[in-house]
């Protein structure tokens, strides 16, 4: 079993937990996921591997109610615990293989939209303990769908945009990478898009 050691909620149906899970916890890197059951029953729910903790050998994970099984899952409080959480499972982000040096002189820019910004943290996160500076758009539709913003602003400069105006640049994400470019003259060797499959074509 792999008990909830804290659970917080970030939106109306966006939930972080973070997992008992020693093994791994020392084995994981940015980019990869987990699978998770709730009970020998349960559906099996791929999920990215938001952060970790070696020492603590803890896992976090989030997540959005979209199903049955995520809406179980959001019930589960801390002490209750997974039937299964296997991993880490999956590759890496490319950009651990890549030469830290290199990285350096890149300027480097991550799209996060909506739920994405939880596989992009880790990737910043990493990036910034090696001393790689990198940029990142946020958005959302408004505001209450902004996640991870205070924990990105700790590694990484923030540019939080919502498609209604509630905060930060008023347009998507695309509108904000463009004026980023157009009117603040900024120029990117690498963008990384996480999020919604519309929001990642047209970025």
């Amino acid at each position: 079993m792999y008990p909830i050691v804290k659970k917080r909620q970030l939106s109306e149906k966006i939930f972080l937990m973070d997992i008992k899970a020693p093994m791994t916890a020392r084995a994981c890197l940015p980019g990869q996921f987990v699978i998770a059951a709730i009970d020998d029953k349960g559906e099996r729910i791929p999920l990215t591997i938001c952060d970790y903790d070696r020492e603590a050998g803890t896992v976090t994970i989030v997540f959005q109610i979209v199903g049955a099984s995520t809406w179980k899952m959001a019930g589960l409080e801390e002490g209750d615990a997974f039937f299964a959480f296997a991993g880490p499972l999956g590759r890496c982000s490319e950009l651990i293989e890549e030469n830290s040096e290199a990285l350096k002189k890149k300027r480097i820019l991550f799209a996060a939209g909506g739920v994405g910004a939880a596989p992009v943290y880790p990737q910043v996160k990493w990036l910034h303990s090696q001393g790689i500076e990198t940029e990142c758009v946020i958005g959302a539709r408004d505001s209450s769908l902004i996640i991870l913003e205070e924990e990105m602003r700790q590694v990484g400069r923030v540019h939080i945009t919502t498609d209604n105006g509630s905060r930060g640049f008023h347009g998507n994400i695309n509108d904000c990478i463009r004026n980023l470019i157009e009117e603040e003259h900024k120029q990117y060797d690498l963008v990384i898009a996480i999020g919604p499959l519309v929001m990642m074509k047209y970025v």
